[in-house]
């Protein structure tokens, strides 16, 4: 799981904030289930990140304005985590885009935005050994600059 987190860390960021609200304020209050972690990350850190990163790498980052991160290892409570989670995406009228199965792990990435850029990027992972990972990344990603973030992952 925690390759695919960051494989798709560096892969697609943008920016809007459409669902971040949303999705913090769910990260705040699952945060108190025992095994839930919820980590968010502003512009300052993403821009001391993007100092320290290689040069593309670095470009990346700062094409990022938030990341919000759930990480859920309760197995009595990931369902409900991840219902409220879809909730949020569903409402926001995030396109479905791509759908990856290995070993024991799923990972569905959900898209916001429009022709020219992607404003937020859900990233949501199911492991029957890691349990659940939500990450939503907000910030202005422009379409043709996906493809070469991709190329950095091979």
């Amino acid at each position: 799981m925690k390759r695919y987190i960051i494989a798709l860390l560096l892969l697609i960021p943008m920016i809007s904030h459409a669902e971040i609200p949303a999705m913090s304020k769910l990260g705040k209050e699952a945060s108190k289930q025992e095994n839930v972690e919820h980590t968010s990350v502003g512009r300052f850190m993403l821009g001391l990140a993007a100092l320290a990163a290689e040069e593309k790498e670095g470009e990346i980052f700062k094409m990022l304005d938030h990341i919000e991160m759930i990480e859920c290892k309760n197995g009595a409570y990931s369902p409900k985590l991840l219902q409220s989670a879809m909730a949020i995406i569903e409402k926001a009228g995030a396109v479905h885009v791509d759908r990856q199965e290995e070993d024991n792990e799923i990972c569905n990435i959900y898209l916001i935005g429009n022709q020219k850029s992607i404003e937020e990027l859900i990233i949501i992972v199911e492991s029957d050994t890691d349990g659940l990972a939500i990450m939503v990344m907000s910030g202005d990603i422009p379409i043709d600059r996906l493809a070469e973030v991709a190329k950095m992952q091979s």
